[in-house]
């Protein structure tokens, strides 16, 4: 990001081309600040009206801007000429306001949207204005990278000249307004702000611009580091977008946030966020336990990243209650046992095949989202005890004796099975009811009860599974007992019941010396 104030020698102005847009024609101003630069366009009038504010306020000798011209002013010769003239005028525009930089040229020139010091006064300069009744309406503020970056920046520089002319400009009003916020959405750009953040569409209103350049500038999203220490009150955190490891400092957050959310940041690992502002992430177990918690954080969200494990580093979260994974790249969970208090476990769109033994992990489980996976067997979850609610919907489920594996959970309310093969079969609905005995009239089957019709033929099913089990166990019983009396019979009659042993009987025993 642009400093002019440290960079005002190194700041250049050209105007490189004209673009025609239906038959009118911009000037594209080339504006470099140090290693940053941007394009601004503007037609001939937006100049004169700049002149004009210029020469009233700021003492501009009115004759430095090319006059106007009715004939011929679409000639590309006189657009050449012209264009010369503007880019003379704005370099000696430039020298003579080069240490007051007024407001006018300061907007002109977009400095107010990509240098440091005029981006922090011109958000200062708004929040002065309507800062409090913002906050008496809410203490929620969505807030580019960019901004948080020259707020992050703007911390570490001596007040500017400018700054302290105008008290309007202070940034103390930025500090000040932080400071009392609950909620703060990091998005790429401003204009990225969500109508609907918690739709599954939501690329349909938030643009995904984490590597693309900002506005006409060369700055990219992605490159720009931050930090959360001004935020004293906040309860929520809400990332789109943007890298948690360009987090430089989180403050006082790991004391006061309840919530944080993260989305599309392409995060790979856990440890990106729990460790976001800690330089070396790999922790050694005596280390980690160490590093500070989130002590107050209940809810998580860490959907549409790239998470492909879930590593020790979810420890540094134990009050967690709520803990979303969607649309991620999981085959397995792990460490999850850390989290005491973990109530809800979301893991939809994920890359799940299997559930082994998952009580030894979410053995206080209340409801789990599976839906969208790739999942077969229900054997791991006959143990989660704790459990209300169960979405299977659209897996690979197509035996419906797997039913019996969470047939018998004592709590289950709650079960979605729609999107399986087995759900396409015939009675499927009265067929699931019946694996859960006399409790299937409070069960909920992809969210509807079963009808009088469902219960009777569930019953029915019910009593022939029974029956049939019952059947099959005596026939079992019978081959047992057959099977024991065969072997005594044989043991009776001297015939040994190892295979291995050679038998011998009374007529087969010879006196020695007989032939």
């Amino acid at each position: 990001m642009s400093n002019y104030q440290l960079n005002s020698n190194e700041t250049s102005l050209s105007i490189p081309r004209i673009i025609t847009v239906d038959s009118v024609n911009y000037y594209e101003i080339l504006v470099k600040c140090g290693n940053v630069m941007w394009t601004v366009n503007h037609r001939f009038r937006d100049f004169v009206e700049l002149h004009d504010r210029l020469v009233a306020d700021r003492g501009v000798s009115k004759d430095k801007l090319p006059p106007k011209k009715v004939l011929g002013s679409k000639s590309p010769t006189f657009l050449r000429k012209r264009q010369e003239a503007l880019e003379r005028y704005l370099k000696e525009t430039m020298v003579y306001l080069k240490v007051t930089m007024p407001k006018e040229l300061v907007e002109f020139l977009d400095f107010h949207r990509y240098d440091i010091v005029f981006m922090v006064q011109h958000l200062a300069s708004s929040l002065f204005l309507r800062g409090e009744a913002f906050l008496a309406k809410s203490k929620k503020y969505g807030f580019s990278v960019l901004e948080l970056h020259a707020i992050s920046e703007r911390r570490k520089i001596p007040c500017p000249a400018t700054e302290a002319a105008e008290s309007c400009h202070n940034f103390s009003h930025i500090l000040d307004f932080c400071a009392q916020l609950e909620t703060i959405i990091v998005l790429p750009t401003k204009n990225s702000l969500p109508t609907i953040l918690y739709d599954d569409d939501t690329d349909k209103y938030i643009p995904h611009a984490l590597h693309k350049p900002i506005g006409s500038s060369n700055l990219i999203p992605v490159q720009l580091r931050y930090e959360l220490s001004v935020f004293k009150a906040l309860r929520n955190l809400i990332i789109y977008g943007v890298p948690t490891d360009n987090i430089e400092n989180v403050g006082a957050l790991r004391e006061t946030l309840t919530r944080i959310e993260v989305y599309k940041s392409e995060t790979k690992q856990i440890c990106q966020i729990a460790l976001c502002d800690n330089v070396h992430k790999n922790a050694g177990e005596d280390e980690l336990d160490k590093l500070k918690q989130w002590k107050l954080l209940r809810h998580a969200v860490f959907k549409e990243n790239r998470l492909t494990t879930i590593d020790r580093t979810i420890r540094l979260f134990p009050s967690l209650k709520d803990l979303v994974l969607d649309k991620n790249q999981l085959e397995s969970i792990a460490h999850l046992s850390h989290l005491n208090n973990l109530q809800m476990l979301s893991l939809r769109c994920n890359r799940l095949e299997q559930c082994p033994n998952w009580h030894l992990q979410l053995g206080n489980l209340v409801a789990l989202n599976l839906s969208q996976n790739r999942i077969r067997l229900l054997e791991g979850l006959a143990r989660l005890y704790s459990l209300v609610s169960l979405d299977l919907s659209c897996n690979l489920i197509d035996d419906i004796n797997e039913i019996d594996h969470i047939g018998n959970l004592p709590l289950l309310e709650n079960l979605r099975l729609l999107g399986n093969p087995v759900a396409g079969g015939v009675d499927y609905r009265a067929r699931v009811l019946s694996r859960f005995g006399d409790r299937l009239q409070e069960i909920y089957l992809d969210n509807e009860k079963g009808n009088q019709p469902e219960y009777d033929t569930a019953l029915v099913l019910s009593a022939l599974r029974i029956s049939a089990q019952k059947s099959q166990r005596k026939l079992h019983s019978l081959l047992d007992s057959s099977s024991s009396s065969s072997g005594n019979i044989e043991n009776d009659a001297g015939v040994s019941s190892d295979p291995s042993t050679p038998s011998t009987s009374k007529g087969d025993i010879r006196q020695p010396g007989s032939r």
